[in-house]
């Protein structure tokens, strides 16, 4: 009676090559989680800017009194720029009249008088980490756990400058990445507007 089965070798031979192939594959699956919070926190973030340019359209348009975001009325928007003011009736949830959930913007910074709104670019526990193949392990112009954004309401032509960040020119309206170089958390306090 011949019996077939596999050798010893064989088993062990098999068992290498699925080795090598989880060692080249796990590690390209890694990058797919920062991949997904990076997409995540844009997403929300143009949802955000939607919303905001739609209440600016919709002012810019409209001879009457309307709605935007999250059923706000046309009276809480700047008569001068047409854009809000006011995002939110908590300093907890500053973005709740345009998004549902806006728990993760946790700061509104009042510089000079003015409104400006800030909040984190990524977690800075769970949020996106930061690369280490890149310089300062910190990719510009991406959204990362020491990354900031900037609101502003009603100022005009202004230089938003902080520790470690590139000063970027900022206008009514915009809503903009503000990228700090490296990897040291950021001080949402010691920016600057002049």
């Amino acid at each position: 009676m011949k019996r077939s089965a596999f050798t010893m070798v064989e088993l062990i031979f098999v068992i290498v090559i699925i080795g090598i192939l989880a060692s080249i594959a796990i590690p390209k699956f890694g990058g797919v989680t920062d991949g997904a919070k990076k997409s995540a926190e844009l997403a929300t973030i143009s949802s955000v800017v939607t919303a905001l340019e739609s209440a600016n359209g919709e002012w810019s348009i409209n001879e009457g009194s309307f709605t935007w975001g999250r059923n706000r009325p046309s009276s809480e928007l700047n008569s001068t720029t047409g854009y809000p003011d006011e995002l939110s009736s908590s300093d907890d949830k500053p973005f709740d009249f345009v998004i549902k959930d806006s728990g993760k913007f946790k700061r509104v910074t009042n510089i000079n008088g003015l409104q400006i709104f800030t909040g984190p670019a990524s977690d800075a526990q769970n949020g996106v980490k930061f690369p280490t193949d890149a310089p300062n392990q910190d990719i510009a112009n991406k959204p990362d756990k020491n990354d900031f954004w900037v609101y502003a309401a009603h100022k005009n032509d202004c230089n938003i400058a902080c520790i470690n960040c590139n000063q970027k020119r900022l206008y009514y309206g915009d809503f903009i990445l503000i990228d700090v170089n490296g990897t040291s958390p950021t001080d949402y306090n010691s920016i600057d507007c002049n």
